[in-house]
């Protein structure tokens, strides 16, 4: 047991070496871009380039989450994505949320260690309560990630309670290789080069066949414990009139 709690700790240290490195490098890179992104949204929409609000961080404390704002400022901050209309977003922040470009700040939570290169999705606070409890705790015992396993996979135009396998099957199996593995896809997927992917879509030599189809049915006979209850209700969260799948 001693030496397990070891290795782990080896390996978060190893984690958060590679995140300041990677962070670092990738922020002077990016900085002419996010110049550029700043300027163009504080020029488009009239108001601060900042969009800034409370997410849930490690161990269920709250952070200020910052992102280059990309919707004007009448919009309500905890509007339901699904119901934006496009026609109503400037062409340069269509642009910026189309790449991905409006999360370059969080390079910058990564270096101040409230956040990681790779990780579960920060949640605003209200889906995080909505969220079945053991499945949120186990979200909150790492940093939250710029990017994830949910983040690339073709679940994500859906709230993330409703495919909880991702996020399970990432904290099972975190490992330096997936964290590679995912930071790949994500940058074949803000290119428009790879498409979204699905757990079966991840090679063995990431994370082999029997383990992945662990973590599924273990997820699943979850979600039907919880039917009628927490799971139920996560298909209703900000979309008035949404009816539970289960």
């Amino acid at each position: 047991m001693l030496g397990h709690d070891a290795a782990d700790s080896r390996v978060d240290v190893y984690r958060r070496t590679f995140d300041v490195i990677a962070s670092a490098a990738l922020l002077m890179v990016t900085l002419p871009v996010m110049a550029v992104a700043v300027a163009g949204s504080a020029l488009s929409l009239r108001t601060s380039p900042f969009f800034i609000q409370d997410r849930v961080g490690r161990g269920g404390e709250l952070f200020r989450f910052v992102k280059i704002r990309t919707l004007r400022a009448a919009v309500p901050a905890y509007v339901d994505k699904h119901q934006l209309d496009p026609a109503q977003i400037p062409a340069f922040c269509r642009l910026l949320r189309r790449f991905h470009l409006d999360e370059l700040p969080q390079l910058l939570l990564v270096l101040r260690g409230r956040m990681s290169l790779v990780g579960p999705r920060p949640e605003m606070e209200h889906l995080h309560r909505s969220l079945p409890t053991d499945f949120a705790a186990l979200r909150t015992t790492v940093r939250p990630g710029c990017t994830g396993l949910w983040q690339v996979s073709d679940a994500c135009t859906d709230l993330i309670g409703a495919s909880p396998e991702y996020d399970s099957l990432y904290l099972s199996e975190r490992t330096l290789r997936f964290d590679l593995w995912v930071l790949a896809r994500t940058a074949l997927k803000m290119t428009g080069i790879g498409p979204t992917v699905t757990i079966e879509d991840i090679p063995d030599w990431v994370i082999a066949k029997d383990r992945k189809v662990r973590v599924i049915d273990l997820t699943a006979a979850d979600a039907r414990d919880s039917c009628g209850a927490a799971v139920g209700d996560l298909n209703g969260v900000g979309r008035p009139g949404a009816m539970s799948r289960c």
